[in-house]
């Protein structure tokens, strides 16, 4: 086949996929922002209440947060998109001490916050979505971070997260006075690497740490 044959049969594969290419000078990448009125937004008055003027964005954080679990390309993503939707579901996971479970943050009192318990049930209806997700990443993700990331999650959503460790009383290394420093650098100094050397028959101090 020449080059100049123009009745050959052109392939299907291939080709300029739009948007690819060397940008123009002075282009933008799409944004949320453009339709944000920036100048209305930095000119208006701080709220008082912020409460208030954040839960209007309530229920598209939530829709925003599950279109991420599901059609999200990163896997780090899905997982804080899948650990933000169980938190405000049902909570921080619970510290886990000696074997038992604290009670979650939701678990006693209930918010007096209306807004908030509605978005606290909206949460929870894509709570099994959320648990299949992580451990589809825990056990199947493409990076180690992903997969270590959706196991923890797991882990502190089902038996709480772990306290740090803490000195029994008994072993804990009990403060010096003073008169009692001041003793310990005496002998210190005293069996130090200037120290006089010790006189005939006697047994050298040492060092007390």
């Amino acid at each position: 086949m020449s080059f100049g044959d123009e009745t050959a049969p052109k392939s299907k594969r291939g080709g300029k996929r739009p948007g690819a290419g060397r940008k123009p000078k002075g282009h933008k990448a799409t944004s949320a922002l453009p339709a944000l009125d920036l100048e209305a937004a930095l000119a208006a008055p701080a709220p008082d209440d912020i409460e208030s003027t954040a839960q209007a964005y309530s229920r598209g954080a939530i829709a925003s947060l599950v279109k991420q679990l599901c059609h999200g390309k990163s896997e780090s993503s899905k997982v804080n998109a899948a650990n933000a939707i169980l938190d405000r579901g049902y909570g921080k996971p619970s510290v886990d001490i000696g074997g038992l479970s604290q009670l979650s943050l939701f678990g006693g009192i209930r918010p007096a916050a209306v807004v908030g318990d509605e978005i606290r049930v909206e949460a929870r209806k894509y709570a099994n979505l959320a648990i299949e997700v992580l451990g589809s990443i825990a056990t199947r993700g493409e990076t180690e971070s992903a997969r270590v990331s959706a196991a923890k999650s797991l882990l502190d959503r089902g038996v709480g997260t772990v306290q740090v460790a803490k000195v029994p009383e008994g072993l804990q290394p009990k403060a010096l006075g003073k008169k009692e420093e001041a003793a310990v650098a005496a002998r210190n100094a005293a069996a130090g690497k200037y120290a006089p050397p010790a006189a005939p028959g006697s047994r050298r101090v040492e060092t007390v740490q």
